[in-house]
C-alpha cells in the first residue's frame, strides 16, 4: 500500500490550514488550453477511447463527452505516467472520469512526489476552467474502487461545475511505488466556479511535475535540487451532447 512521507506542512490562509484547489499540485502556465492541441512531444490518442467501465453507475442522460487527444511521451525519470478515460459521459451521475496510472518498470521501489499531483489530483487545466478531484484512493495494490464524492455544485441535471474552492491541505507528501508496481487513481472532470456554463467545451491541457528520490528535506521543507523532476501532461476534448 502507500507509503506517505509528509515533507512539510504550511499554512496557506492566515489562521488556517486549507488553501484553494488550484493551488494544490502543478496547474501549468495560464494559457489558453485550446492552443495545446499540437503540442511538440505528443501521441496522438484515437478519438473513439473507450471507457474500461462503461455507464458503471447505470445513467443514460449523457450531455457531455470527453475524449483524450494526446498525452505526453514519457518523462527521463524512473517512472512512467499514463492516462485513460475511464468514463467518457458526462451524466447526471458523475461526471467524465479519468483513470491515471504510474508505472515503475525498474527493480527498486521508487518514491515519488508531490504524491497526490502525481496522479493529477486536484490538477487544474492551463487555463484553470477546469479541476481534477479525486474519485478514488491512490493505491499501489491493484485498481481502487471507485467512488462517488460529494463536491459542491450547482443545481442541475448532469452540471458538476464546482460553486466553491476546494478545500486542500497545503502538504507535500511522497509516495513509494514498489519494484515493478504501479500507482493507480482515477479522477473526475470539474468545470470551475468562475466557468461560464455548466461543461465549456474546448480543449484542455492538463500537467504537473513529477519529482523522485532523492526527496531530502531542506531548512525550509522542500525537496534539494538533486531530486531528478519532469513535466508530464495530456490534452482533452470536451464535447457538449
Amino acid at each position: 500500500m502507500v507509503d506517505r512521507a509528509y515533507l512539510r506542512r504550511a499554512l496557506l490562509r492566515t489562521g488556517g490550514v486549507v488553501a484553494a484547489v488550484g493551488l494544490a499540485g502543478c496547474t501549468g502556465d495560464p494559457t489558453d488550453g485550446t492552443d495545446d492541441r499540437d503540442e511538440g512531444g505528443e501521441t496522438e490518442t484515437a478519438t473513439d477511447t473507450a471507457s474500461d467501465s462503461d455507464d458503471q453507475f447505470g445513467s443514460t442522460d449523457a450531455t457531455g463527452q470527453v475524449t483524450l487527444l494526446s498525452s505526453g511521451d514519457s518523462p527521463d525519470i524512473a517512472v512512467e505516467p499514463s492516462v485513460t478515460v475511464a468514463d467518457e459521459f458526462v451524466t447526471s451521475d458523475s461526471p467524465a472520469l479519468l483513470r491515471v496510472d504510474v508505472d515503475n518498470p525498474t527493480d527498486d521501489p521508487v518514491t515519488i512526489g508531490e504524491y497526490r499531483a502525481v496522479v493529477f489530483q486536484y490538477v487544474a487545466s492551463s487555463d484553470q476552467r477546469y479541476t481534477l478531484l479525486p474519485h478514488s484512493d491512490r493505491s499501489t495494490d491493484g485498481v481502487p474502487e471507485r467512488t462517488r464524492p460529494t463536491y459542491p455544485t450547482a443545481d442541475g441535471a448532469a452540471c458538476w461545475r464546482l460553486t466553491e474552492p476546494i478545500a486542500v491541505t497545503a502538504e507535500y507528501g511522497t509516495v513509494e511505488v514498489p519494484a515493478g508496481g504501479t500507482l493507480t487513481a482515477f479522477v473526475g472532470l470539474y468545470p470551475d466556479a468562475t466557468a461560464e456554463t455548466c461543461l465549456p467545451a474546448g480543449t484542455y491541457r492538463f500537467k504537473t511535475t513529477y519529482t523522485t528520490a532523492p526527496l531530502e528535506q531542506t531548512s525550509d521543507g522542500t525537496a534539494t535540487d538533486e531530486s531528478p523532476s519532469a513535466e508530464w501532461g495530456f490534452s482533452l476534448e470536451v464535447e457538449s451532447l
